[in-house]
């Protein structure tokens, strides 16, 4: 019982460190691109935001 449960915590570990190395090559070759927000995108985000506070605040 001890064995099968020793082969079950090394498979895991072993999986966890493939999926951590797997993930820091795909990093490397395909970066994620930062998304430009313009000033003009915050304003309608804000404005998003403080309609969906008013609405919030109006049904207290």
């Amino acid at each position: 019982m001890l064995v099968g449960m020793g082969m079950v915590f090394i498979f895991l570990v072993l999986m966890i460190l493939v999926m951590n190395l797997s993930a820091g090559v795909i990093s490397r070759f395909f970066p994620e691109k930062a998304a430009e927000e313009s000033s003009a995108g915050s304003v309608n985000e804000k404005s998003k935001l403080a309609a969906v506070i008013a609405i919030a605040k109006s049904r207290q």
